[in-house]
């Protein structure tokens, strides 16, 4: 434990466990499995936090074992030949139980070493899962590239890393003071994607490889379900548009990168920096394509014609539900109104458009649901997903499920977005389950949105796309949806 880790750590192994493909992207823990419009996405936290190790003499390795279909056997060899100093993991709370196995596995082989996981849990329950997780030997909370990255250094005592859960040589577990937000997010290193297998991430509807680029962190918004304030703050950090076309430029220089989603939780509140970072793109000529997201009140005709002509393609908007009374329950500070003129206008700019709504709120009936359902079928954006919420702790949706008996305070859910994870006040969960494979198929199996997509395809490629991912998905809604996690 201690003693081992105060040698100079040299040798550290980032993994995703394999243990599924999820979205670990904190506040973002999707498993992808039958999602319809979210394709899995590198691990850039990961390489973020590689980037910092190496930065200070770390010798890394990064290996996303979901992404390329490798085991626990796979797993089992790395670890013998690679014998890494310290093992990082990200975990996703509805995959933790199986995600600390890869701690357990690694304390067998390779005695000594020091085992570290990232992820969103740990904001709340980080002695919570020392506690239970012994393999363990810490856990981050909050901003990860600089604790981790001190870490692998070895240099620095573990009581003075901030933002560190940890077990001291007496098995004792102490919490150390939290690390304040990153201000300077130029100042980081730009992800190691030469550590990582690029081209096994790609884009939903063309198949071509993709990256994230990460452009902001944090949001002033509250709504109840979400991690963002939590996980980023509620100060909109934005990167310089310079430092993110830069990051932009390397990768299509040095990884042959033209496909980008653009993560951020709120990318559209500051048009001035908006606007600056499409001219940049522009000027550089460097012929891109980009995925955005955006709230439904923050967009403009101008704002969207530079987003357009910097190559934009799809934004996407959390809808979340066309209920009015819905939207206040929420905490959305968002209307159906603007949601429609928002999504009138991308269109307009010639920008697809994708919105996620949500059933399983707590306040949920078949009408608010059939609500939202219309909502979709009535404006017809491009792509539409229906997720279930998620009752992280910390979030105001936590403690209202648990005040309202939807949810055992000390119950960790394991299903998660394609499942319910919770009943409603007046909707069981095989109730709200079914509804959601109604609901698609009410969506996505009109003959008008069927032709309308494949008219918009640009290519034989594209339209050969659509539908593989057509046929597959409507196999999945004509099944029933049995699973409950």
């Amino acid at each position: 434990m201690t003693e081992h880790y105060e040698q100079v750590q040299r040798k550290a192994l980032f993994i995703v466990p394999p243990t599924g493909k999820y979205i670990r992207e904190d506040r973002c823990q999707t498993p992808i499995k039958e999602m319809k419009t979210i394709a899995l996405r590198p691990p850039v936290d990961l390489m973020y936090t590689a980037a910092a190790a190496e930065a200070r003499g770390t010798e890394c390795r990064l290996i996303d074992f979901p992404a390329e279909e490798l085991t626990w056997q796979d797993l089992e060899r790395v670890l013998v030949e690679f014998r890494p100093d310290v093992l990082i993991l990200s975990i996703t709370t509805p995959s933790l139980s199986e995600d600390v196995h890869a701690a357990e596995l690694a304390k067998q082989l390779v005695p000594g070493v020091f085992v570290v996981a990232k992820g969103a849990h740990f904001l709340y329950l980080d002695k919570d899962a020392m506690e239970h997780y012994l393999a363990l030997s810490a856990v981050v909370r909050g901003e990860y590239e600089y604790s981790i990255a001190e870490i692998c250094e070895g240099k620095m005592p573990l009581a003075e890393i901030l933002g560190l859960t940890y077990r001291d040589a007496d098995g004792q577990i102490i919490r150390n003071e939290s690390r304040p937000f990153i201000t300077d997010l130029d100042a980081l290193p730009f992800p190691a994607r030469h550590l990582a297998k690029n081209a096994l991430y790609t884009r939903p509807d063309t198949g071509e490889m993709q990256t994230t680029i990460v452009t902001n962190r944090g949001c002033p918004f509250s709504c109840i379900f979400c991690l963002s304030n939590e996980v980023s703050g509620k100060v909109n950090r934005m990167r310089s548009p310079e430092n993110v076309v830069a990051e932009i430029e390397e990768c299509v220089v040095k990884h042959g990168i033209r496909s980008f989603l653009f993560r951020s939780d709120l990318f559209t509140q500051n048009h001035d920096w908006v606007k600056k970072l499409c001219a940049l793109i522009i000027e550089k000529n460097l012929n891109i394509e980009w995925a955005a997201n955006s709230r439904v009140d923050t967009l403009s005709p101008d704002i969207l014609e530079a987003m357009k002509k910097a190559g934009c393609w799809v934004l996407a908007f959390g809808i979340e539900t066309a209920d009015p009374e819905m939207l206040k329950h929420i905490n959305k500070r968002a209307t159906v109104e603007q949601a429609r003129v928002a999504l009138k206008m991308t269109r307009a700019a010639g920008i697809r458009t994708s919105i996620y709504l949500l059933i399983g709120l707590p306040w949920d009936t078949p009408k608010t649901i059939d609500t939202s359902v219309r909502f979709a079928i009535e404006t017809m954006p491009d792509y539409v997903e229906i997720f279930y919420p998620y009752p992280f702790l910390g979030t105001a949706l936590h403690r209202i499920a648990v005040e309202n008996k939807l949810l055992d305070p000390n119950t960790i859910p394991r299903s998660a977005y394609a499942h319910p994870a919770m009943p409603a006040i007046s909707m069981t969960i095989e109730e709200l389950a079914d509804y959601r494979r109604k609901s698609l198929r009410r969506i996505y199996l009109r003959p008008r949105y069927i032709m309308h997509i494949l008219l918009s395809c640009r290519s034989f490629k594209e339209l050969a796309r659509y539908i593989s991912v057509g046929m597959a998905t409507l196999r999945q809604l004509m099944r029933k949806n049995s699973e409950q996690g």
